[in-house]
């Protein structure tokens, strides 16, 4: 009796660090999905952009663009105080902001998954919103319970709601006239039919998808001093609300499963 009991207290040990080891690996296995949407609102949190009055002397070459993975952000670190992000990526131009979907993100020039990990792209750099058709494209990253990152969001726009940019120090109002499905292939629907006129794109969901959200937006006149205090303050606000999100959606998730696995640890190796 007296040898079984001894053979027991001797794998005591044994099984409290299986048990340990299987609770980081259930960690892991709950991080890993995780962690991407972690680090995207991180980046949006943490990466301050500058917006330049000029476009770049040289535009980042147009790359294939992937959905945002684990990977590539592991490998793009929000710096804090550059103007650049890396390299010739994350020159930011402008900043398209929309209330309705909470949206507020700069604007970059060039095509480069970089870029779209930090906000949304002007596609065509060429064109300019006094002369032309603006067509600003982005990630569209759904999170748990309808939180949305990046562009995520542009498919639930609705007609007459409101798209704010800033291009250069320039700032324009549009209506929602159109949210439509179209292929990846449809490029003649991004045709420029002028200055009065914005488009918006993204994917029709999270996973790869031939399928794109454009939505078309009719600029309006307003006073340029208001628009440029909504234009402000709307961004305000959503900066805001993101910090929030960002607390509520990500910190407090990580902070409240450390302590209930401390406290599961400490359990199990006190007992």
């Amino acid at each position: 009796m007296e040898r079984k009991i001894d053979e027991k207290k001797r794998n005591q040990p044994l099984i409290k660090i299986v048990i340990t080891l299987l609770t980081l690996i259930v960690l892991i296995l709950i991080g890993i999905p995780f962690s991407k949407y972690f680090l995207i609102a991180t980046h949006t949190q943490e990466t301050k952009t500058i917006i330049h009055n000029k476009m770049p002397g040289i535009i980042p070459k147009t790359e294939k663009i992937e959905a945002p993975n684990l990977a590539t952000l592991m490998g793009q670190a929000p710096q804090a105080d550059n103007q650049k992000i890396s390299g010739e990526n994350a020159y930011a131009i402008g900043q398209v902001v929309i209330p309705t979907v909470s949206i507020n993100q700069p604007i970059f020039i060039g095509l480069t998954n970089e870029n779209l990990v930090h906000g949304t792209v002007d596609l065509f750099p060429n064109r300019q919103p006094d002369k032309n058709t603006l067509t600003i494209i982005g990630h569209h990253v759904f999170y748990y319970g309808g939180y949305q990152l990046l562009f995520g969001g542009i498919q639930n726009l609705k007609k007459e709601e409101p798209v704010y940019v800033r291009y250069f120090n320039q700032y324009y109002e549009y209506k929602v006239s159109s949210n439509v499905i179209i292929k990846e292939t449809d490029v003649d629907k991004l045709v420029d039919i002028g200055p009065d006129y914005l488009y918006l794109m993204t994917c029709n969901q999270t996973l790869k998808t031939p399928y794109r959200v454009l939505i078309t937006a009719k600029k309006v006149s307003v006073n340029e001093m208001k628009l440029k205090e909504t234009f402000q303050e709307s961004s305000k606000v959503l900066t805001n609300k993101s910090q929030k999100n960002y607390l509520i959606w990500f910190i407090m998730p990580i902070i409240i499963l450390i302590f209930i696995i401390s406290i599961f640890l400490f359990y199990v190796w006190k007992i």
